[in-house]
């Protein structure tokens, strides 16, 4: 961690401090200096200044007045690539005060200090900053100015809100810019305040043709959507229409010269597989690592020291491919292109291994015969399901698996683990018009025991109930 001595005077510093105690000078705090070789005190003291300047520094802060009743002022310095010009790595070792008397129309040296462990200043981190606060006896604060000029600067807090402001606004899909006329001039509404739009930070496509634009999500969905439509039409024609010889013969021809474009494809394919892993393993997962900083711009660590670190999306992506303006999600694209190709491959692999079977017209009208009773079989099951279904609708009665007195309309109530039973199902239907109902309590499972039974009598809005008797 950088450390730097305590702040001393310089001659000019002396000598501007003597006039404002004896009440006949003011004097300003300018800017300051600073140097990148390591020097001592008889160095500076020497020469009356520091004697290895290379730039200048604004001031871009003061401190509180914690200390001005004392007669001393807190300077603070904001070293960054643009506030110190570098353009190589630097280490500061030493940073010079400067000021300016009243009545003088020159900038002299008034006080300096010198690193104990210096601040290394690096081009390879644009966002970095060092704030070094340095702090100069001055006697009377009420005579003395400071010039703090904030242009330009961004301390590290700024920077990341900035910077998770652009972050956000990536992920969002579209950025804030000004707005300029046909000659590019800032355009102001009538309150004079700058108009801004928005503008999409990634130009989709929805004709999904132009190279190098990214695909329209939806778009591609709906696309892929209309190919999945007419591949299940196609698997329904190709299971259906085909019913006799001619047609099956040629059906016959066409596998087979499928078949072996299935095989070139499936050497393309297993190419393409080859490729696309390779392509996967270099692709940028879509999110950046950013560090997680406190109010004053320093960065949250843990108990153990580690930096703690944040995950943002920088681009937006849609997996159900349905969003106008986001990318396709890559992977739920190829998930629907692999599914299309298996809804298209299946029927004719199963017509390939039927057809090549068959050997006489007589096994074509038994295959004719068997598909017949497969559709009577579906159509059959497809009644017994519809009424299954109709027969086993169950209300959710969990919570009144312990008062069951509160289930006397009429209807099948799932209870859970209730009564003894697993998968408890209580069944309530009236006796006839009379004012008594029954309830069945049984197993969901195979064996379904309706002997444990009991009989609900309603006197008004309540019931009393009993057990089950003979002559009911």
């Amino acid at each position: 961690m950088s450390k730097y001595n305590r702040t001393k005077l310089l001659p000019y510093g002396l000598r501007f401090i003597q006039g404002v105690v004896r009440g006949n000078t003011r004097f300003e705090i300018k800017g300051a200096s600073f140097g990148v070789t390591q020097v001592t005190d008889n160095d500076v003291i020497n020469v009356g200044k520091l004697p290895n300047i290379v730039g200048s520094i604004p001031i871009v802060a003061i401190d509180d007045d914690s200390l001005a009743s004392q007669g001393v002022l807190g300077i603070e310095l904001s070293f960054t690539q643009k506030s110190t010009g570098i353009n190589h790595d630097v280490t500061l070792w030493d940073v010079q005060i400067n000021g300016q008397q009243e009545r003088d129309n020159q900038e002299r040296p008034i006080a300096y200090t010198i690193a104990q462990q210096p601040e290394s200043l690096t081009l390879s981190d644009p966002s970095f900053e060092f704030r070094l606060m340095v702090y100069v006896q001055v006697g009377d604060t009420d005579k003395v100015t400071i010039n703090v000029n904030q242009d330009g600067m961004e301390s590290r807090v700024e920077h990341a809100r900035d910077f998770n402001r652009l972050v956000n606004s990536i992920a969002e899909g579209y950025i804030e810019v000004d707005l300029k006329d046909h000659n590019g001039n800032q355009v102001y509404d009538s309150n004079h305040k700058i108009v801004r739009v928005k503008r999409t930070v990634v130009n989709t496509d929805k004709s999904l043709s132009i190279l190098g634009r990214a695909a329209d999500a939806k778009k591609v969905g709906e696309v892929l959507g209309a190919i999945d439509s007419q591949l299940r039409t196609l698997d329904q024609l190709l299971h259906t229409n085909y019913s006799t010889a001619l047609d099956l013969q040629d059906v016959k021809n066409i596998a087979a010269a499928n078949t072996d474009i299935n095989n070139r494809q499936d050497g393309k394919i297993n190419g393409l597989t080859i490729k696309t892993n390779e392509i996967e393993s270099g692709v940028i997962s879509n999110t950046r690592a950013i560090r997680i900083l406190s109010h004053d711009g320093t960065s949250l660590a843990t108990h153990a020291n580690a930096t703690v670190i944040g995950r943002t999306e920088y681009i937006k992506t849609d997996s159900t491919l349905s969003d106008y303006g986001a990318v396709a999600n890559a992977g739920k694209v190829g998930e629907a292109i692999k599914q299309a190709f298996l809804i298209l491959n299946a029927p004719i692999a199963q017509l390939v291994a039927g057809y090549n079977s068959l050997q006489s017209n007589q096994a074509i009208v038994d295959l004719t015969n068997q598909v017949l009773a497969l559709k009577d079989q579906n159509e059959a099951a497809e009644h017994t399901i519809q009424t299954l279904k109709k027969s086993v609708e169950i209300s959710s009665a969990e919570s009144q698996k312990d008062n069951l007195d509160a289930l006397h309309d009429s209807g099948r109530y799932y209870l859970g683990n209730a009564m003894g039973y697993n998968d408890a199902v209580l069944e309530v239907d009236a006796l006839g018009n009379t004012n008594k109902v029954m309830q069945y309590i049984f197993d969901a499972g195979n064996n379904q025991d309706r002997s444990q039974r009991r009989i609900g009598t309603k006197s008004d809005s309540s019931y009393s109930w009993s057990e089950w008797n003979d002559e009911y």
